[in-house]
């Protein structure tokens, strides 16, 4: 876990302010702020300037928000072997605007992947927001040092036009031999990479004009689902570890709201609303900004009465932490509960240290996606339950990005209309011939 403090290293009048950075036992990484003091005038204990005057509580202010700064890099950084001296001078000195860029440098494809990201928190969504998520800036933090890994392969800086239809195709090699990325997330990474792009041709700088040409892609994989009566075996099943059963709570609570596991283990007692005699849950997702009012399930409405009213716990306040111990529990949970039946999918093979298609017992492919997959496929075709309600819930564009979501086809639509014309029929069979009633029994008297 890291840690950072400020501390001093010299009893001079005028002594720079380092930041001390601490990666666990090996790594610890000393820094000038750029930021000087008197040591009479700092606390030692505290690790600031003391809080006697207003130039000491300005010095202050700036150091706490330095802090902050760098805590969030180190969220968004997803190699942590890049994170040395050179990182943390870096993102001191972009801190206080020390570096200025080159015009030119804007002109090659990483240089211009760092402007990008440092500009994102300007950037305005569509729901008219100012800045993005952390998960987007750790997305295109991670596409970037995807490219700082290619580019020194291939021992040659690329420029902003020279990414075109052949580079792409040495950028899929690349991220797949030596990344062993699949082949969906090489798509979704091309898409990152052209979207930086776009963002420069915005700008006016040269791309190439191949660019429009340079797509994404997605490869269908199957869509893995828990039925209804997996649930219930779920639920009967008896865990011994407490985590165990945590984790059998917020899998049900998913599986009957329908929400990804970022707003799925946010959920909270706060988050209960009641609309006349109804209760239900509201929140705002985190990635399409969209409100959404999930009326709340029997089944759910069990797990919080079990639970004095309140959601299950969560494993650890540290939201990636938290959602990789949920998939690592979620797979024993179903391992215990025998959910073993042999179907076709993607696991991770750690000798070949990349995701591999094949055929696998349904427990070693599950994981939190499952439980929003799984609300919408269960609930699907049921004319109890009209598509666009469950897209209330689930917050889908479209109805063919709903169906796309659940692998199903328009055609579905026939048979869905054949069983409710055939119920219907049978009632109306039903009314010209209803069944005869025994008034009075009179053979046994």
């Amino acid at each position: 876990m890291a840690t950072l403090k400020f501390t001093l290293r010299s009893k001079k009048d005028n002594a720079p302010i380092y930041l001390r950075l601490t990666l666990g036992r090996n790594k610890d990484i000393f820094r000038k702020t750029g930021l000087f003091i008197n040591p009479k005038e700092w606390g030692t204990k505290t690790g600031h300037p003391k809080q006697n005057s207003a130039t000491n509580k300005n010095l202050s202010t700036q150091l706490r928000k330095l802090e902050s700064c760098v805590f969030d890099k180190l969220n968004e950084e997803s190699n942590p072997d890049l994170i040395d001296g050179e990182w943390l001078q870096k993102t001191i000195d972009v801190f206080f605007n020390r570096i200025k860029k080159d015009t030119n440098e804007l002109l090659y494809l990483i240089p211009y992947g760092e402007h990008f990201i440092s500009n994102l928190e300007y950037k305005v969504t569509q729901k008219g927001r100012k800045g993005v998520s952390i998960s987007t800036r750790k997305k295109y933090r991670t596409i970037v040092n995807k490219l700082i890994e290619f580019e020194k392969k291939r021992k040659k800086e690329i420029l902003l036009k020279d990414v075109d239809l052949q580079f792409r195709t040495e950028l899929i090699k690349f991220f797949s031999n030596s990344g062993k990325l699949s082949d969906n997330t090489i798509g979704r990474y091309l898409k990152f990479v052209k979207s930086i792009c776009l963002d420069a041709q915005k700008n006016g700088i040269e791309t190439n004009p191949q660019l429009n040409h340079f797509k994404g892609f997605t490869v269908k994989v199957p869509k893995i689902t828990l039925s209804f009566e997996e649930l219930e075996q779920i639920k009967n099943t008896t865990y011994t570890n407490p985590n165990h059963e945590i984790t059998k709570d917020w899998l049900i609570i998913g599986c009957y709201t329908g929400q990804r596991v970022s707003d799925l283990l946010r959920m909270n007692s706060s988050f209960i609303q009641q609309l006349q005699s109804f209760e239900f849950i509201v929140l705002e997702q985190i990635k399409t900004e969209k409100l959404v009012q999930i009326p709340i399930h029997p089944e759910v409405k069990k797990i919080l009465e079990k639970r004095d009213h309140e959601f299950p716990p969560i494993f650890t306040k540290n939201i990636d932490s938290n959602k990789a111990l949920f998939n690592k529990y979620l797979k024993q949970v179903c391992e215990i509960a025998e959910i073993n039946d042999v179907i076709k999918g993607n696991a991770y093979d750690p000798k070949k240290r990349r995701t591999i298609e094949g055929e696998y017992e349904k427990h070693l492919l599950v994981s939190s996606h499952i439980c929003r997959r799984s609300f919408a496929t269960n609930f699907y075709g049921n004319p109890k339950y009209p598509t666009p309600l469950l897209m209330n819930i689930t917050a889908h564009g479209t109805e063919k990005m709903f169906l796309e979501y659940i692998g199903k086809k328009p055609l579905d639509y026939g048979l869905q209309l054949a069983q409710i014309w055939a119920n219907e029929a049978l009632k109306e069979k039903n009314k010209e011939n209803p069944p005869l009633t025994v008034l009075k029994n009179v053979a046994n008297k």
